[in-house]
């Protein structure tokens, strides 16, 4: 059986060297990117870079809540240990 030679999809007088791995397009050295080990057209990029800015739309919050809550609330637990101190320095000073 025979190889059927493919053509890129924006340069039909050019050899496809590999498919986007997003549209599925034939695609020839110029049009081709190379990313993560894989090939991919300008719009298999675009569309990639789309999917990922809604992933991390989604996904920032949960991420960064604690280290919002860390800020806020380290404060809290410097003075609640500072007043703890006090309280049993206070203590210590009333026995002596």
């Amino acid at each position: 059986m025979a190889l059927k030679k493919t053509f890129c999809q924006n340069h039909p007088d050019r050899p496809a060297i590999g498919v986007c791995v997003i549209t599925g397009q034939p695609i020839c050295e110029e049009c081709s990117t190379r990313y993560e080990g894989v090939n991919y057209s300008r719009e298999g990029l675009r569309i990639l870079q789309a999917r990922r800015a809604q992933q991390n739309k989604i996904h920032w919050w949960p991420d960064r809540i604690w280290l919002v809550l860390a800020t806020l609330l380290s404060p809290l637990c410097v003075l609640l240990i500072y007043l703890g101190l006090l309280a049993l320095i206070f203590e210590l000073g009333l026995r002596s």
